[in-house]
């Protein structure tokens, strides 16, 4: 397949791109808490200008120093930015690409306990995701704000940016006042849609009279709310027509708000390039160029949608985590070296909604925020290096030791690579996931990785193989613990069933209800409708990172799944279990099959055995304690880049 349309150059305002890729913005967090960008900053965005993006967007980024929506957010609040930001637009500018701040006012979309005062709004009305009653705008702190922006822009335009985007979407302070979800004023800024548009085409004016007619500005906009009374399609058809009028040079579609904030990044449920077709609809009605955004995972998606004429450029965001140089690969023709995007969100989303991260990173490409430290320059000196297991930590750790120059042998006792995450893959809408295990052994047997299955390894075998390094990344197993009738006939694992080595009846019980049961259930409901009911010690079912989570609750629902919480299994009964429950036995009967699905323990029968060899020896992934795959890569990478 040709990509004639992805690689044409394109012009937003008076401004030349050389190809249709724009690297859209994500919030990572590389920032220091006052706002300041780091050396982090400037090499993350550097590693995307060298893959080959035309147009690199940069995380939301504040107009005001006391207003933001990650701690790490970066600022152009004043000018003490300009020397800091001026470092990333030289990093950018030296490979060709240009570079847009996305200008960003939260409004009711954050918090009193980190900001340290009220939150503001065009009216009084609450988050749902924060339920804090917001501080009503004056009309004279309304024009102040656009004047900030305005004020920001010039800045950025000092630091050598090319142009600035306005979010306008995802339901910060710019979409407040377009949506009748949320603005409910009757000064000039609210009531008609004339009015609900003025904030936006005042930033745009205010903008243009700073910096000059020819500094682009976008504005991005979330063409759907996806909330009972917000902005539909219809409405942002004639908004974009506003801001046309008002000197905006461009629009990008996305979606959504934080009272639908699963369909942000949505899951693989949602089909790629879905809200393309809203990127069409405003294109019809303007003659500004339109951006494409949401699921462009791959070239072809991005070509589609181009050639089709549904944008004029495509905007990829989470993709550009995974894959920096996924650009530079389409045109050289290196489709199947592009390593994937998988939807998971746990590094990206996950992180930066966990109070205890705040900055992204990526599961099937840990060097996200560590560029400048884990490169794939030569080791000072090449080694043999031994790793045992083949899941993602084993399977990243040979990836990127041979690309270093290490002789690399990976050993797994099972017929077929993948570990866990290749059982992983087999519950509905997680098929993504074999695309990052089938990239790293592509990759790896190019740098001349040998894998060995069926290989059980011993301290005899390491002995004979004689590595300069070993590392362990043997995984971990299920649990099945020591209760009464678990060894019933009618009682299975949950790894054999997914992988169809057992079969079970039509009214399944479930014992445990964390993610493997969850998704154990979804499986057996896309099978002629099995019903399952979970049983549990926690109080509360986790469904996973938003997006994924929600979407996974809501399939379920669809199957009328059950849950029995709060419950400890005392004994397995042929057709259920008893349990206790607030103090109180109780039956749970009337079940065909019985699947346990109670997590996974560690498994590493070799580190005591190996350490008397005075080898390098290194533990990583679920080896060391079971957890989530990102953790597995992200122990991967520090060891792999280290050797």
């Amino acid at each position: 397949m040709k990509y004639e349309k992805l690689l044409q150059p394109g012009k937003i305002g008076n401004l030349e791109l050389k190809n249709r890729f724009i690297m859209g913005a994500m919030g990572v967090g590389f920032a220091k808490l006052n706002g300041h960008p780091t050396d982090r900053t400037v090499a993350y965005y550097e590693e995307r200008a060298k893959g080959g993006y035309g147009l690199i967007i940069t995380e939301v980024t504040r107009v005001q120093d006391s207003e933001f929506c990650t701690p790490f957010e970066p600022s152009l609040g004043s000018d003490e930015f300009i020397p800091e930001w001026k470092k990333v637009t030289d990093a950018v500018h030296q490979y060709g690409a240009r570079i847009f701040p996305q200008l960003h006012q939260p409004g009711r979309q954050y918090t009193q306990a980190i900001l340290g005062h009220q939150v503001n709004a065009p009216s009084p009305l609450a988050c749902p995701t924060f339920d804090e009653v917001p501080h009503e705008l004056t009309t004279e702190e309304v024009w102040d704000n656009i004047h900030m922006f305005g004020d920001a822009a010039l800045r950025a335009q000092k630091a050598g940016f090319d142009g600035v985007e306005i979010h306008a979407g995802h339901g910060y302070l710019v979409q407040q006042f377009l949506s009748p979800f949320t603005n409910r004023r009757f000064d000039e800024f609210g009531g008609s849609i004339e009015n609900r548009a003025r904030f936006a085409t005042e930033i745009c004016k205010d903008i243009k009279k700073k910096c000059g007619d020819d500094f682009p500005v976008i504005i991005k906009l979330s063409s759907e709310e996806k909330v009972p009374g917000g902005l539909t399609i219809s409405d942002t058809k004639i908004l974009a027509k506003y801001f046309e009028d008002a000197g905006y040079d461009a629009i990008e579609a996305t979606i959504c708000t934080y009272a639908s904030l699963d369909w942000m990044s949505a899951p693989e449920d949602v089909p790629m390039g879905f809200n393309a077709y809203n990127a069409q609809e405003i294109k019809e009605g303007v003659n500004i160029p339109v951006i494409s955004i949401d699921r462009i995972n791959t070239p072809e998606i991005a070509e589609d949608i181009l050639e089709t004429g549904k944008a004029d450029f495509v905007s990829i965001s989470r993709q550009s985590l995974a894959e920096p140089y996924f650009p530079k690969k389409v045109a050289e023709g290196n489709i199947s070296e592009i390593n994937p995007c998988i939807n998971c969100l746990q590094s990206c989303m996950g992180y930066m909604t966990d109070p205890n991260h705040l900055t992204a990173c990526c599961l099937v490409n840990p060097r996200v925020g560590h560029e400048k430290e884990y490169t794939f320059d030569p080791a000072k000196k090449s080694k043999n290096v031994m790793i045992v297991g083949s899941g993602p930590a084993g399977l990243y750790a040979a990836y990127v030791a041979s690309k270093r120059g290490h002789k690399v042998n990976v050993y797994e006792a099972q017929e077929q690579l993948g570990g866990q995450f290749r059982i992983a893959a087999l519950p509905p809408c997680k098929s993504l996931l074999t695309g990052p295990l089938r990239f790293w052994i592509q990759e790896g047997k190019k740098q001349g990785v040998t894998y060995h299955t069926s290989t059980p390894v011993t301290k005899d075998l390491v002995q004979k193989e004689n590595p300069d390094v070993v590392i362990l990344a043997t995984g971990a197993t299920q649990v099945k613990p020591n209760i009464e009738g678990i060894n019933g006939e009618n009682v299975f694992m949950a790894n054999d069933v997914l992988e169809g080595k057992q079969v079970v009846g039509r009214n399944v019980l479930i014992a445990g209800a964390g993610l493997v049961g969850l998704e154990l259930a979804d499986f057996l409901r896309e099978r002629a409708g099995r019903k399952s009911t979970l049983i549990d010690m926690i109080p509360t079912v986790n469904y996973g990172v938003l997006g994924v989570g929600t979407h996974l609750q809501a399939r379920l629902a669809s199957n009328d799944t059950k849950y029995i919480l709060n419950a400890k299994i005392k004994k397995f009964t042929d057709h259920g279990v008893i349990y206790e429950q607030n103090g109180e036995e109780k039956e749970a009967e009337g079940f065909d099959s019985i699947v346990i699905a109670m997590g996974s323990k560690a498994y590493n029968p070799l580190e005591k055995e190996l350490k008397d060899l005075n080898k390098e020896l290194y533990v990583i992934g679920d080896a060391t304690q079971a957890g989530q795959a990102n953790k597995a890569t992200e122990e991967a990478a520090a060891v792999a880049f280290k050797i």
